[in-house]
């Protein structure tokens, strides 16, 4: 018992005496306290002892006037985001819907084009419609081009 009493003094007093580690080092070296800081903190009392006038400073001759509507959040950017890429895809959908309706309305026609015996009423009669449905479907497919690219920058500044 008095063996064991005797090594744990020597491990204690080993320890005392050992040089201090570089991380005690360096907080010593640190210094001692801190230079206060010179900025004011205010406080609630500060605020309570004020006497409450409010000054507004016009804006300095340069420096843009602050803008009177309000600001959106994150989450309404978001919402507003959202509802134009809805409404880009419905309006990708109808023109996707409006190109498919007339290819079969055009393969019909021509297919009625080629059925026909009578050379006069084919040139007369289904050429021109031939000719009219193509040009519209000339303009569904370049809507439906534009719907897919997005809509245009001043479209969107409005929205």
């Amino acid at each position: 018992m008095k063996t064991a009493v005797f090594i744990m003094t020597l491990f204690v007093a080993a320890a005392a005496l050992a040089d201090d580690s570089p991380l005690v080092k360096a907080a010593k070296a640190g210094g001692g306290p801190r230079k206060k800081s010179k900025t004011k903190v205010i406080t609630n009392a500060d605020v309570q002892k004020s006497a409450g006038k409010l000054m507004v400073l016009p804006p300095k001759p340069g420096q843009p006037a602050a803008a009177s509507a309000p600001q959106k959040g994150p989450l309404e950017l978001q919402n507003d985001e959202r509802h134009a890429r809805e409404r880009a895809d419905v309006r990708v959908a109808a023109a996707q819907k409006k190109v498919d309706d007339l290819e079969k309305e055009l393969r019909r026609i021509e297919e009625a084009y080629y059925a026909e015996n009578d050379p006069n009423y084919r040139d007369s009669t289904i050429e021109p419609r031939f000719n009219h449905t193509k040009k519209q479907l000339d303009d569904a497919r370049k809507e439906l081009t534009d719907a897919r690219d997005g809509p245009p920058k001043a479209a969107m500044s409005k929205q």
